[in-house]
């Protein structure tokens, strides 16, 4: 376990069971997760973080379906986003990815991109992968930005998709990027 990608700005590792208060005050800060739809943050607790981080941790299948990151500071290796791949499918060639910069005074500055290119550049050399999808509420406007900038395409919108804890449908935006058209 360690880095495994370091791009301009920030590093990319595996998670540690030393991250799960990070990312239990990350997942249970409302401001910062209301981009997501959870505006009360998810309510998560330490030991259900801890159980979910261990089981991950000790899979040794360097193959498996998903895995989640910690997105670093390439300053001082300060914690300040996650980032994952799921639905990782080899024969396919295909994953669909997930991100975050959960440190609010870095959002808006690069790291997001940074972090994005970086890990795709890992994905497709890594994995062989050949596609990236990912997907986002459609009111997600930042995140949309940043997709379209690096090249994703979106391929659909699905109406009323989910509904949130407050009980507000939104709309999800369904993309992907191949690797013959990855500019980076």
């Amino acid at each position: 376990m360690g880095i495994i990608a370091t791009g301009k700005l920030i590093k990319i590792r595996d998670i540690t069971i030393e991250d799960v208060p990070q990312f239990v005050s990350w997942w249970n800060n409302g401001e910062l997760m209301a981009d997501v739809g959870f505006k009360k943050g998810l309510g998560v607790t330490e030991d259900k973080l801890l159980k979910d981080f261990s089981k991950e941790i000790s899979d040794p299948n360097p193959y498996r379906e998903s895995r989640r990151y910690v997105v670093l500071d390439i300053k001082d290796e300060r914690p300040i986003g996650e980032l994952a791949y799921g639905q990782l499918d080899l024969a396919q060639k295909k994953c669909g990815i997930g991100i975050k910069i959960c440190e609010l005074s870095y959002q808006g500055k690069g790291y997001g991109q940074d972090t994005l290119i970086t890990f795709m550049n890992y994905l497709y050399n890594h994995f062989g992968l050949q596609k990236i999808e990912i997907d986002t509420l459609a009111d997600n406007l930042r995140a949309l930005s940043l997709y379209k900038k690096i090249g994703f395409k979106q391929t659909k919108i699905e109406r009323d998709y989910w509904t949130d804890p407050e009980g507000i449908s939104h709309d999800l935006i369904f993309m992907e990027l191949y690797k013959k058209d990855w500019k980076y």
